[in-house]
């Protein structure tokens, strides 16, 4: 049986610097996105923003996951509107949510490109999506094996898939710069040495003060990302919104634009 341990490693997750960090950062994004609106429809693609301690008459979360372990471990948290869904395939109609955020969901995704054209089908126009991701394919490691991932991604990589999945990107920021370099070390030393996935799945234990202090110097990271964008970190955030209008291009064949255009002159009388 591996709920037990399933459960025991997502408890570890939601406690760790990481998690902490992003929930706040989500938080922060949806507030800002749902000012002024009464009722607004969140969409939290991957349950990691935590939005049901917000309160309750001004926004309706919906938290879906495509792992029925993680919605249960989540309903035990008393977590509500679990929904389980496949990311490429949103069951929700469209134009449905004023906010959507995805905390680390792409890059575990077959299509990263087909979920986000269905995040910006589910959006509103002028909607905002925010969503972050693990930076730097240089960075790939034991812990994105693990976790299942499927790729790692560049600011200017991320910028052209939102960007062809029809959205207006407003910002992309790095975070986690305080730990870039320990990264970049720690990936060059373990390209050497022999990989170890099954001592790093026993390593369960974590300090707690080396966690607070982690959480406490993002937290100082986020408030720069208020009014910079930082060039280097181990995780790309963006955020992005859906237009209110937009033309779809529709290709017309050579002869119809050939007969669409001014009548033929018909002759004097």
């Amino acid at each position: 049986m591996r709920p037990q341990p399933e459960f025991d490693a997502l408890r570890r997750d939601t406690s760790s610097w990481w998690w902490i960090t992003r929930r706040n950062l989500f938080q922060e994004a949806v507030a800002q996105a749902v000012w002024g609106k009464r009722r607004a429809r969140v969409l939290d693609l991957g349950c990691t923003a935590e939005l049901d301690s917000a309160d309750d008459s001004l926004l309706r979360a919906v938290n879906c996951h495509s792992s029925l372990p993680t919605l249960a471990f989540h309903q035990l948290q008393n977590r509500r509107a679990l929904i389980c869904g496949n990311p490429e395939e949103l069951g929700f109609a469209s134009n449905s949510f004023d906010a959507a955020v995805a905390g680390d969901i792409l890059q575990t995704v077959n299509d990263d490109l087909a979920t986000l054209r269905e995040l910006r089908r589910v959006l509103k126009d002028g909607a905002t999506l925010c969503l972050t991701v693990p930076a730097y394919p240089a960075l790939w490691g034991e812990q994105d094996e693990i976790r299942g991932h499927r790729r790692r991604y560049t600011a200017n990589n991320l910028r052209r898939k939102l960007n062809n999945a029809g959205f207006e990107v407003t910002r992309v920021s790095h975070l986690v710069a305080s730990g870039f370099l320990p990264a970049f070390a720690e990936r060059i030393t373990k390209n050497i040495f022999t990989k170890s996935i099954d001592r790093y799945r026993q390593s369960a234990g974590r300090s707690h003060a080396l966690n607070s202090a982690m959480v406490l110097l993002l937290d100082g990271e986020r408030f720069l990302t208020r009014y910079i964008n930082l060039p280097f970190g181990t995780r790309v955030v963006c955020w992005a919104r859906k237009p209110a209008m937009v033309a779809e291009r529709i290709a017309v064949p050579a002869w119809e634009r050939q007969w669409a255009g001014q009548p033929l002159p018909q002759g004097m009388s």
